[in-house]
């Protein structure tokens, strides 16, 4: 490179500099600047320094100087701080619809947007959150052709699969069988759910990573079914993602179970107060496994009262509970 080329690029290594190698906790001084670029080529004077430094300042970047021994800089913001960045990257690691290999090359990326030395604070803690991925490597590809055919309005084709005991897959019905018009992509439950408008079962979801072979289609969907579709009302009584008849329950809880409701409906679930130990939640759900199972984690704590036709279900699962457990 020609040195009237490096003279011009200095600005950039320094800044560089600043958002590698610093933070409000490790700053550099000018003297440690100075011999960074000499090490890449480039000669730069005290003076110099500080007339690059304004100049990114007055481009808008936050530079403090700390003056101590030495006077020093360092990076005080950036697109990301640094608690929001470790709820990003939490967020990634739990992910279960993200492979291992990309749950690590995300993270990476992730990480190069603060210094050096809060790269390693982010990652010290991550391995404690690792979980069960997914082994599709292709759902983060499946993410984008999705959102692109979203964005566009149109309709998609696909195979959808599942797996047998020897872990193999089994593709339901024809590959590419699949032809759906695509609603919207929502992360529930540590996995992406894409949620639809398919033919045979009206508004339905599949797990992104059983998806396969997306085919961007150009055919165009129903507008005004899609105008008509409330994702708020059609998630909101579902429990992990399972498809129910929607109900309008009546639970009673005991007091402790409070927050556990507010935590799973809302704050603006309506409650009304039993006796000093009890009280009544009135909540939307759908009639599902799911939602049975998720009541039976409560034991004699959750009871509920209505409708009779979830009361029914929950007692045939109860007996037919028993019966497994009785059979030798």
């Amino acid at each position: 490179m020609a040195k009237s080329t490096d003279q011009k690029s200095k600005i950039f290594h320094i800044y560089n500099m600043l958002y590698e190698k610093t933070d409000e906790n490790h700053m550099i001084s000018t003297n440690d600047i100075i011999k960074e670029l000499a090490s890449l080529g480039i000669k730069a004077e005290r003076k110099s320094i500080y007339d690059d430094i304004r100049i990114l300042r007055e481009l808008g970047f936050d530079i403090i100087g700390v003056k101590s021994k030495s006077y020093g800089y360092y990076m005080a913001s950036r697109e990301l701080q640094l608690p929001e960045l470790k709820l990003v990257i939490d967020a990634v690691v739990a992910a279960r619809f993200l492979s291992e290999k990309k749950t690590q090359a995300l993270t990476q990326e992730l990480t190069k947007l603060v210094s050096t030395h809060q790269k390693k604070e982010l990652l010290k803690n991550t391995k404690v959150y690792s979980r069960t991925k997914t082994k599709n490597e292709f759902v983060y590809y499946n993410i984008d052709s999705i959102n692109q055919a979203i964005n566009k309005n149109v309709k998609i084709k696909f195979s959808y699969f599942d797996y047998d005991l020897n872990k193999e897959k089994v593709y339901r019905g024809v590959r590419g069988k699949y032809k759906v018009s695509p609603y919207a992509l929502i992360w529930q439950d540590e996995y992406y759910y894409l949620i639809c408008y398919y033919e045979r079962y009206n508004i339905t979801q599949f797990k992104v990573d059983k998806m396969e072979k997306i085919e961007v289609l150009r055919e165009k969907i129903d507008l005004e079914k899609k105008k008509d579709f409330d994702l708020t009302k059609y998630t909101k009584p579902m429990f992990n993602m399972f498809k129910g008849d929607p109900l309008k329950a009546e639970i009673i809880f005991d007091q402790s179970l409070l927050n556990v409701v507010f935590d799973r409906f809302g704050l603006d679930t309506r409650v009304q107060e039993v006796d000093k130990k009890r009280f009544k939640a009135f909540v939307d759900v759908s009639l599902s496994p799911t939602f049975i199972s998720w009541i039976f984690t409560f034991k004699d704590k959750a009871k509920v009262i209505a409708p009779q036709s979830l009361v029914d279900e929950i007692e045939e699962t109860i007996k037919s509970l028993a019966k497994v457990y009785s059979d030798k």
